[in-house]
């Protein structure tokens, strides 16, 4: 049945409305979460945000409260993303470029079919017809627009299967971000308590036990501290250059006119794809090269678990560690552990690359140079407690990248099924199938 939106919207089955224009005054750390077009991405909707609605103000946000099972739509700005409100977050008001969905009659719409159909290419391809293009300063969809899309929708059993099958998808990739969340929390946790907060040798010399950890683990630590140029460090450590724990590779970038050098099999990773990662890995790259290319050019392969930084621009300081062998471009340096130790030199750079950002405002582009590396000065424990960290942390880093892998390959199946669901190319049963035979 293919209807128009207003259609839905009259008949009372769906209502449509946009967010809220909040004052400085209505906002607070406490309160409904206002969510921003930001905070919305690849299906997701992050409700752990900074601003909230302060709770004297929620009858004035009352009707633009957005409830479980909403659809969020970006109607200005990067127009067409879309988030589904998952059944356990809470309300939210949303910002004013962000429009809300919500299905009032389930016996006609269900709510987890809407969200995919929104995604899906007819939609976009509706909406990228009437959206304004850069015409304004934004591109912008009205609610007159949203209400003059027309829709498909098949028997609500089948909406219902199709939502089912997907949302099954999206669940476990979503539980597999809130996994990896854990996982680095107590990865970084445990770094800033033995390396930082130094709790095993202030436990020590009150004579205690150091907590969590058993008594071998706690003799490699001493009961005392020395002073340092970084100020009180643990008796017998010591203080030393960055680039003593790690070699410095810097990138390069074939020939962009040369066609033989590029959408090779070689995973090649540019400023964009390290500071857009918002995971512990890269798995992904926007381009890659070939081998003609890798041989011609100042690039090179950057091994597995390197942490690698953008070193100029906008986004100078945003890291990541590279989940398999890529290379990359010239505006990243990469750092290697010279001993192995790759999960506490990544640790480690977290801990200190906003002093590095600091060092960078210094110059006129923003710009993290060998120089800048050369004279970071870093804590040295001794190498036995460093391998003690990294034993303990790498089956958590492993989880991670393989949480990471597992949901790119549901990410592909997702996007395979999801056209061809809403088309009918694909039949409830055979999509289901594929899902359970998945790896």
């Amino acid at each position: 049945m293919r209807v128009r939106v207003g259609s839905l919207v009259s008949s009372g089955k769906l209502v449509i409305n946009d967010g809220y224009r909040v004052t400085n005054r209505e906002l607070g750390s406490t309160g409904i979460p206002f969510v921003r077009g930001g905070d919305i991405g690849d299906g997701s909707i992050t409700t752990d945000v900074v601003d909230h609605i302060l709770p004297e103000h929620r009858d004035r946000v009352r009707n633009k409260l957005t409830k479980p099972d909403d659809v969020a739509f970006i109607s200005k700005g990067t127009v067409g993303r879309v988030g589904y409100l998952r059944p356990d977050q809470p309300e939210v008001v949303f910002a004013p470029q962000v429009c809300y969905w919500r299905v009032i009659n389930q016996g006609c719409i269900h709510p987890r079919f809407l969200y995919y159909m929104l995604t899906g290419p007819e939609f976009q391809a509706n909406l990228h017809a009437v959206k304004t293009h850069g015409s304004m300063v934004a591109d912008y969809v009205s609610l007159a627009d949203q209400h003059a899309f027309v829709l498909t929708l098949p028997p609500i059993d089948i909406q219902a299967d199709i939502g089912r099958i997907l949302g099954s998808l999206d669940d476990k990739i979503d539980l597999n971000r809130r996994m990896n969340a854990t996982l680095e929390a107590i990865a970084r946790t445990l770094f800033r308590s033995w390396f930082l907060d130094f709790d095993p040798v202030r436990a020590k010399m009150e004579g205690r036990q150091p907590p969590v950890i058993d008594s071998e683990t706690a003799a490699l630590f001493p009961s005392s501290f020395a002073d340092s140029s970084l100020g009180p460090i643990p008796e017998g450590w010591a203080v030393g250059p960055l680039l003593d724990q790690a070699g410095l590779i810097s990138g390069g970038t074939p020939k962009t006119s040369e066609s033989a050098y590029w959408d090779g099999g070689i995973p090649w990773a540019s400023a964009k794809d390290v500071s857009q990662c918002g995971d512990a890995f890269l798995i992904n790259t926007e381009r890659s090269i070939t081998d003609l290319g890798l041989a011609n050019s100042s690039t090179k392969i950057i091994p597995k678990l390197s942490t690698v930084v953008v070193a100029r621009g906008a986004t100078t300081g945003r890291f990541t560690m590279f989940g398999g062998d890529i290379a990359m471009n010239q505006t990243c340096y990469a750092l290697r552990s010279r001993t192995g130790h790759h999960f506490y030199l990544n640790s480690l750079f977290r801990e200190l690359v906003d002093d590095l950002i600091h060092a960078a405002h210094g110059s006129v582009f923003d710009t993290i140079t060998t120089t800048t590396f050369e004279r970071a000065k870093v804590i040295l424990p001794p190498p036995e407690v460093q391998t003690c960290f990294e034993l303990r942390v790498s089956s958590l880093f492993g989880r991670v990248l393989a949480n990471l892998n597992e949901s790119r390959t549901l990410v592909a199946l997702r996007d395979t099924l999801l056209p061809k669901l809403l088309s009918g190319e694909v039949r409830v049963k055979h999509a289901e199938q594929l899902v359970e035979s998945r790896p």
